[in-house]
């Protein structure tokens, strides 16, 4: 149930990663898609317009510039300028001829459909050309300079249309118009002789724009100096002052001679106005983008963009679900054939042995199971060996036992004999037998290494006949309760012996001395002979080799051994150190930490 459990987390969470992923990609996707769009929508939007914009503007400005040709023809022409300076009346021949003059360059301008009217004034005499249907009875001399812009226009540097659209003064129709009124000077002089006067119809700038197809939400504008205008269906509506204001006040940015800038409308939303100039002074025709047509094509955007996420989640499922099969089922057999070794099956299965990565841990698998086979039916034959192995140790136990048995034996009767040395001898190799055969444990105190070392030191004292002597030396008696490793100290004073004093060829002594070393958080032990000495490369030696050539039955428990006993048991710092000086001394040092040994229990009872 825990692998089915644990199996299905790890489902989930590749569910859970792959979904994730899948997510977030078309999270990222969408967002650097709708942005990039987003800018290239409007950048787009803005440039169509830009372009439509400069189209009617360039026709705009050829229609004005046949005016103004017009204008200039009145202003420089000989003929108009004769009729002034000789101020002749209007029914004489130069009156006629300057009129039919000015008549054929009005007829051949391309643009007199939007000049209703144009007049030259001397004193109170004028000439006017217009279409019959604007035709009026009045007296342009006595009536134009009485208009109330009159002054500001003839003024003016140069041609100025700051009063805007306004109603035709001599028409009987509801017409507005620009109104242009220049000087007209003598031929050699700048004295001023007389002043042309045109109408200019707001058709020259509502024609072209009615052939131009904008969304419901998009204005055309016409600016004017400080008039603004809105184009409808009825012509150009003046608007509020306060577009001008706004428009002034928000940040433009120059595409060749467009600008671009952001309105606040009425109903408190941002509209982008693309402007470009007219030929005429500080004037410009705009236009508002659409919203519509901005949010139309978003829609359609996420629409296509929507389509290709759910295609791409389409397939990301459909990978996770080819994954999930691909990964699951081999995962759900290698899992039963686990369930199995547990259930203490061990057989190989060569199905889960695929040709894939999986495969490999199916073989890992069928490899390991064999191998635990192995080596239970290994370690059942080890088990089988052990108790085998305990019984011939339970077996061999008898002879020490029995050993001791006649040593007592022959003790008590060197005793009754006199034989003090036999029994002394034979009381010391007792014990010494006792020690090596009793118990299994790997340390003991001190105090009984250092007896077992005095039993052995007995033997040897007889061996030698007393040409060797021992010395022991224990300078604080807490040290005799801290615990040593089993046999260390006698393979030092054995080495001591035959490899020190024996060969010297004279009586030798061996000190054993037990101190604290440092602050009493070690304790060393110093065996020192005063025998034949050893090379510090004989030192190095003795450390890393067994001495074998030892005739003692201690000679399995060399030196090096007993080193690298301590060493297993306390750690690297502790040990044995050597130093010899040759042909004088040789000192071997025990270095063990100060284990205090446990306190023996009272209710143990020891039988001998």
């Amino acid at each position: 149930m825990k692998a089915t459990r644990h199996s299905n987390k790890i489902q989930r969470r590749i569910l859970c990663v792959t979904l994730s992923c899948i997510m977030a990609m078309c999270l990222l996707i969408s967002f650097v898609s709708y942005y990039m769009y987003h800018n290239y929508l409007h950048l787009s939007l803005i440039h169509s317009a830009e372009t439509n914009l400069r189209l009617l503007s360039d026709t705009i400005d050829s229609s004005m510039n046949d005016v103004y040709r017009l204008a200039r023809f009145c202003q420089v022409s000989p003929d108009v300028i004769s009729y002034i300076e000789k101020s002749a009346s209007s029914d004489s021949s130069l009156a006629i001829s300057t009129h039919e003059r000015i008549t054929e360059e009005y007829n051949n301008n391309p643009s007199s459909s939007y000049i209703p009217r144009a007049a030259v004034i001397s004193g109170d005499r004028f000439l006017q050309i217009c279409n019959p249907t604007y035709s009026t009875n009045a007296n342009l001399a006595a009536a134009i300079p009485d208009l109330p812009y009159y002054e500001t226009i003839l003024g003016a540097q140069g041609y100025d249309f700051s009063t805007g659209f306004t109603q035709a003064p001599f028409s009987r129709k509801d017409q507005k118009i620009l109104t242009i009124i220049r000087p007209i000077t003598y031929q050699y002089s700048s004295v001023q002789g007389g002043f042309l006067y045109i109408e200019i119809s707001e058709d020259l700038f509502a024609a072209p724009l009615e052939r131009y197809v904008t969304a419901k939400d998009s204005n055309i504008y016409l600016k004017l100096g400080e008039h603004t205008y809105l184009l409808t269906e009825s012509g150009f509506q003046e608007i509020d002052a306060s577009f001008q204001t706004l428009r002034d006040m928000t940040s433009s940015a120059l595409t060749g001679n467009a600008s671009i800038t952001q309105i606040l409308t009425d109903d408190g939303r941002h509209k982008t106005l693309v402007s470009t100039p007219l030929n005429l002074p500080d004037s410009w025709l705009c236009q508002s983008i659409s919203q519509q047509e901005f949010q139309s094509q978003l829609l359609l955007f996420w629409i296509i963009l929507g389509s290709i996420l759910i295609g791409i989640i389409a397939i990301g499922i459909l990978l996770m679900f080819l994954m999930n099969r691909m990964i699951h089922l081999p995962v759900a057999q290698i899992r039963a054939k686990i369930d199995r070794i547990s259930g203490g099956d061990f057989s190989r299965e060569p199905a889960i042995e695929w040709d894939h990565e999986l495969g490999d841990i199916g073989k890992g698998i069928n490899d390991l199971s064999e191998s635990v086979y192995t080596l239970m039916n290994k370690r059942l034959e080890d088990e089988k060996q052990k108790k085998d192995l305990e019984y011939q140790m339970l077996q061999s136990q008898i002879n020490p036992h029995f050993l001791y048995n006649t040593l007592n034996s022959i003790k008590w009767m060197a005793s009754i004999q006199g034989a003090d040395g036999i029994s002394e001898m034979t009381t010391a190799l007792s014990r010494l037998l006792r020690s090596i055969s009793k118990g299994t444990s790997l340390s003991v105190p001190i105090r009984e290494e250092l007896s077992l070392l005095s039993d052995y030191c007995t033997i040897q004292n007889y061996r030698y006949g007393g040409t060797i002597t021992f010395t022991t030396q224990v300078d604080d008696d807490a040290i005799y309760d801290s615990l040593i490793i089993k046999f260390t100290l006698q393979p030092l004073v054995e080495n001591a012996i035959f490899h020190g004093i024996e060969p010297k060829g004279s009586p030798g002594h061996i000190t054993v001395h037990a101190f604290y070393e440092g602050n009493a958080g070690n304790i060393r032990i110093d065996v020192t002979d005063d025998g034949v000495g050893m090379s510090l490369e004989k030192a190095r030696q003795v450390l890393q080799e067994n001495q074998e050539d030892s005739a003692d039955f201690f000679r399995q428990i060399g030196i090096s051994n007993v080193h690298k006993r301590i060493q297993y048991q306390f750690g690297a710092q502790y040990g044995i150190t050597i130093d010899s000086q040759e042909g004088s001394y040789t000192t071997m040092s025990v270095h063990i930490p100060a284990v205090a040994a446990p306190a023996p229990d009272e209710n143990l009872q020891v039988h001998s």
